[in-house]
């Protein structure tokens, strides 16, 4: 396999001042901490595009960024209207987020279709949040990629698949371990896939497949990185309120584990 970095042209263009401005600090934060590996570049399609990921650790936009970032697609990630507050709000603007009211669930779909028809290509996690999976597989995705797909049938989907962040900062508990850091000494690997079709009958259906072929890629990279953990389940974990509980009530032992600082006299 070749890691060869590959120059895309097609969204140059389009890649907001504020962004070109932060670029070289944030691609320089990144690739110090972690040997980023990116193949799949050619896949990437000169219009609009959909591109979905997993999800398991607080790097992920990051990195997702930075590797369509350096192939020329500027990373517009979906990201909720909370956000777009003050000085925060004006800065996500300023670098081409997308802009999202999760309190009219009815509207999600079209404004992120309205995003597409300016010419817009946008990041999705279809999973919603951090991987539940033990293993860390992706997840059950939720319905939207599906539906987005019915909206806007003619735009691409490309699926990213991403393994080595979670070794450097846990997706639940927070934790970050500053070793592989100072040392960069974790090599993450991102695969951009080609264009896919999503099948099923149903919105369901049609999303798991998108993850099945995203957890198969995973798959491989968890083996190029002397990690197989065999093939993906052919079931998605599915994230219920009683995974939740267990999950918090794993952070709370971790963190009661943790030494207390010790004052200085």
């Amino acid at each position: 396999m070749t890691f060869a970095p590959l120059k895309h042209e097609g969204h140059e263009r389009d890649i907001p001042v504020l962004m070109r401005a932060i670029s070289w600090p944030v691609v320089t934060l990144v690739r110090s901490i972690q040997d980023l590996r990116v193949t799949g570049q050619n896949h990437i399609p000169p219009g609009p595009a959909i591109y979905i990921a997993n999800h398991t650790s607080h790097l992920d936009g990051f990195v997702i960024a930075v590797a369509l970032y350096e192939a020329g697609v500027p990373p517009r990630f979906i990201a909720k209207k909370e956000l777009f507050k003050g000085a925060l709000g004006a800065a996500l603007r300023a670098l081409g987020q997308v802009e999202l009211d999760r309190d009219a669930p009815g509207t999600m779909i079209e404004q992120m279709a309205e995003s597409l028809d300016k010419g817009l290509s946008i990041i999705i996690f279809p999973e919603g949040t951090f991987t539940h999976d033990p293993a860390g597989w992706p997840m059950r995705a939720k319905t939207g990629i599906s539906r987005l797909n019915e909206l806007r049938p003619n735009i691409p989907i490309i699926p990213i698949s991403h393994w080595g962040n979670e070794r450097i900062v846990h997706q639940w508990t927070g934790r970050i371990r500053w070793r592989r850091i100072f040392t960069r000494s974790e090599k993450v690997l991102v695969h951009i896939g080609h264009p896919i079709t999503l099948t099923g009958k149903d919105h369901k259906e049609r999303s798991s497949s998108a993850m099945t072929i995203i957890a198969e890629e995973v798959a491989r990279l968890r083996k190029l990185l002397g990690r197989p953990m065999g093939a993906p389940p052919a079931e998605r974990f599915v994230p219920t309120e009683l995974n939740h509980h267990k999950r918090r009530a794993m952070i709370e032992a971790r963190k009661a584990k943790r030494r207390p600082w010790k004052k200085v006299k």
